[in-house]
C-alpha cells in the first residue's frame, strides 16, 4: 500500500481487513488545520490549501515522508506489504481515498457497508453515494476537508484464484 489508498478485504470467518498506508496522515495533521477551519470555495481556505499542498509536498516520495506512485516508480519499494492466505479472504476492494470517504470521514457506512455496496451495485454506486456526500456539504461545513471532490476509484474483486 502507498499512502492515498485504502484496501478493505472481506475475509470469510471475520470482520473485513482494512489495510492503509498513514503515513500521508500522520505528516498531514500537522498541516490541515488551518485550512480544515475555513469553508470550502473562500479565497482563505483556496490559500491555506495552497499552503497545505506545498507543505505535504515536501514530505512526497521522501524518506520519512510517505509515498505516492505518481510518475516515480521507486515508491514502490516504500509501499507497506503484506500477505494473507487466499482462502481465508472472499474479495477485495481497492480504493483511493475519496471513495473510502462514506465510511472513513463521512461516516455513512462502515467498511462491511462498503463491501456490500461493492458486491450488490459495484463500484459507480459507492462513487455517486461519496459524490451525494460531498454535494451535500460543499463548503465542508460538516465534514472539514482540502477539497469538496476528492478523486474517487474504486477496483472491486470477487473471483480470488488460489495461485
Amino acid at each position: 500500500m502507498l499512502a492515498d489508498s485504502v484496501l478493505v478485504l472481506d475475509q470469510a470467518n471475520d470482520a473485513p481487513l482494512v489495510i492503509r498506508d498513514d503515513r500521508e496522515a500522520h505528516i498531514g495533521q500537522h498541516y490541515r488545520a488551518a485550512m480544515e477551519n475555513l469553508p470550502n470555495g473562500t479565497p482563505e481556505h483556496d490559500q491555506a490549501r495552497r499552503d497545505y499542498v506545498q507543505a505535504l509536498r515536501a514530505h512526497r516520495n521522501k524518506p520519512g515522508g510517505f509515498w505516492v506512485a505518481a510518475a516515480d516508480p521507486r515508491a514502490a519499494h516504500e509501499a507497506i506489504v503484506g500477505s494473507r492466505p487466499i482462502k481465508d479472504v472472499t474479495a477485495a476492494a481497492l480504493l483511493s481515498d475519496g471513495a473510502s470517504r462514506l465510511a472513513d470521514r463521512f461516516g455513512f457506512t462502515d467498511w462491511t457497508g462498503i463491501l456490500a455496496i461493492l458486491h450488490d451495485h459495484g463500484p459507480a454506486e459507492l462513487i455517486r453515494r461519496v459524490r451525494d456526500a460531498e454535494d451535500s456539504d460543499p463548503q465542508g461545513d460538516r465534514w472539514p476537508r482540502g477539497k469538496t471532490h476528492d478523486d474517487a476509484t474504486a477496483a472491486y474483486c470477487t473471483q480470488l484464484l488460489d495461485a
